[in-house]
């Protein structure tokens, strides 16, 4: 089997070899690119007007765009000479679809880089997929109630969830892994390319793989905990090359014919996202390990439930500045930039103890359990977390499957914690979640680059590594529903639909409604204006029917505009 090979780190960040560049006084923020937009229509054409702030050298400016399904940059326009501004003009079509526009900028003293969705977005996703939900059938009848309704709230969202227990693992167990792993390939069979999410919750067998460390520290290189090799087909997954029984952790060590893959690399492109949520091994906490994943499924569903604060501020502490040429930090900025209204340069724990920023980011010199003066594990324990997603990056704690792990206690935390990642090596790009899209499809974008999204990072791309600590579906925002939808029937052949609005109508620009088909897809059936609270329509035929309804809004942003959806409130109607 063909393998392929990452050139060892030589970086490592206990301040024992770390690469130094001539930065002439840059901050990270310079390494990304922030452009201006604004958006004209002009009859039938649609004008993007892009101005820039002036760069610090000499340099030209690459622009080009291109569709979110694709991985082909088209040519826009390269700027030169201290050209500052462009324009983009293309034909409006009935159905809206933002472009992805990449910048990047060389000199001989600067390479800056940014990614944006920039447009206006008038369709609608109801279906966003098949969810596979595998619990730990040790947690499962503890937590039934909610993953119940987790399972409800997905539907309510657009996937198709479904849900399967699996033996609880405690340790590395290979046997175990591939009867896991013969739950996945059923389902893969099944859904094909409508499989889109894995969620494993609780102490689902973890599988291991490669040879490597992605912190760069000597006696960490090893096999390392990647959910990914369940997405992955059997046959691009070896355990015959690596050999290493140097590792000081037993769980890193890798020999042939041990139950742990040899890939370090992800060996294909994938389409399924992968998230786990598990609070094993979490002595800090004063609950138990049931209690606090029904905490966190409680916080999901108020979070989908539009019950969250509506603070759209970011966060970014930054412990490496330009200390080393791949400028971690950039990676929050570039991706914050696109995503948030606001952003606040601070130490973390610090802030977030008191005020909620919908997006955290922190890195510096780690340990399993630390990022050092950022967060610790026992912070999450001791401290109000207040930040949905947290994105960090250090050494060490990437390797989640270990005691105290600070990425699984920051999910762990209370009250506002959903998702977090190690991002950096490499860099991540979720620009695409400012446009209303789950996080599932930027964790796909991010596992399968490998040219298409360039930044200052150096290290990491396709690796197997790469995984959500939490939820991947979940979307940016959820806003307030509708409630109290019921319905009658006028007479034997005519249904009327009711509903109340949400409480804040402030920014409520209608109602759609949806109806399930009979291959469980969702379709629009109706969109209505804000001032709607009823649908009547003739219904002749015996039969169930489902209408799904759901609270619009537009959402207007710095690049452009969207229509946001609530949660749908589900009306299943039997007519005999």
């Amino acid at each position: 089997m063909s393998k392929v090979f990452l050139p060892l780190i030589e970086i490592i960040f206990l301040l024992s070899l770390i690469v130094l560049f001539d930065s002439n006084a840059q901050t990270p923020k310079q390494f990304t690119i922030k452009p201006e937009v604004k958006i004209f229509t002009d009859s039938n054409l649609i004008i993007k007007q892009f101005s820039f702030g002036q760069f610090p050298f000499a340099g030209e400016l690459i622009i080009k765009k291109k569709s979110i399904e694709n991985d082909f940059w088209e040519s826009v326009d390269t700027l030169k000479n201290g050209q500052l501004t462009f324009s983009d003009t293309t034909i409006k079509t009935e159905v809206e679809e933002p472009n992805e526009y990449g910048f990047e900028f060389f000199s001989d003293s600067l390479q800056s880089f940014g990614y944006y969705l920039i447009g206006n977005k008038n369709s609608f996703e109801l279906n966003n997929g098949n969810v596979l939900i595998l619990i730990d059938s040790t947690v499962y009848p503890e937590i039934k109630k909610e993953i119940f309704q987790f399972a409800d709230d997905l539907i309510a969202d657009g996937w198709s969830p479904e849900i399967k227990t699996v033996p609880r693992c405690e340790t590395f167990n290979p046997i175990e892994i591939r009867k896991v792993k013969r739950v996945v390939n059923k389902y893969k069979t099944l859904w094909g390319k409508n499989f889109k999410a894995l969620i494993l919750v609780g102490r689902v067998a973890v599988p291991y793989t490669g040879n490597y460390t992605f912190d760069g520290h000597p006696e960490h290189v090893g096999a390392f905990p990647s959910d990914l090799a369940y997405v992955l087909p059997d046959s691009l997954l070896s355990d015959e090359d690596e050999y290493n029984i140097q590792a000081v952790r037993e769980q890193n060590r890798n020999v042939p014919f041990d139950g742990k893959f040899d890939q370090t690399t992800i060996p294909q492109n994938i389409n399924i996202a992968v998230g786990r949520i598990d609070f094993s091994q979490l002595p800090d906490f004063p609950q138990s390990k049931i209690e606090l994943l029904k905490n966190y499924f409680h916080k999901n569903h108020s979070f989908r439930m539009g019950e969250f604060p509506t603070s759209n501020k970011c966060l970014i502490d930054d412990g490496f500045g330009t200390q080393s040429d791949e400028i971690f930090s950039a990676d929050a900025w570039m991706n914050f930039q696109a995503l948030c209204d606001t952003i606040i340069e601070g130490k973390l724990i610090d802030n977030i103890k008191g005020n909620y920023y919908r997006f955290s980011y922190a890195c510096n010199s780690g340990s399993y359990t630390s990022c050092w003066s950022a967060i610790s594990s026992e912070d999450c324990a001791k401290f109000p977390i207040k930040t949905t997603f947290s994105f960090l990056f250090g050494s060490y704690f990437w390797d989640w499957d270990t005691e105290r792990n600070l990425l699984r206690s920051v999910l762990a935390s209370s009250p506002y914690s959903l998702l977090v990642a190690w991002i950096g090596r490499p860099f991540w790009h979720f620009h695409h979640f400012a446009f209303g899209y789950p996080f599932s499809l930027s964790f796909i974008k991010t596992a399968n680059n490998k040219d298409v999204y360039n930044s200052t990072g150096k290290y990491g791309k396709k690796g197997m590594h790469l995984e959500v600590i939490g939820d991947p579906t979940l979307r940016i925002n959820y806003p307030k529903l509708a409630s109290n939808f019921t319905y009658n029937f006028l007479n034997d052949t005519l249904l009327i639909l009711q509903w109340e609005p949400p409480a804040d109508t402030s920014n409520l620009t209608g109602y759609l409604i949806s109806k399930m088909n009979e291959n469980g897809t969702n379709q629009i059936f109706q969109i209505l204006p804000k001032d709607s609270s009823t649908l009547m329509m003739p219904i002749s035929s015996k039969g169930v029917y489902q209408f799904q309804l759901r609270a619009l809004y537009k959402k207007t942003t710095q690049f452009g505009s969207y229509f946001e959806t609530s949660s749908a409130l589900i009306l299943k109607i039997v007519k005999n």
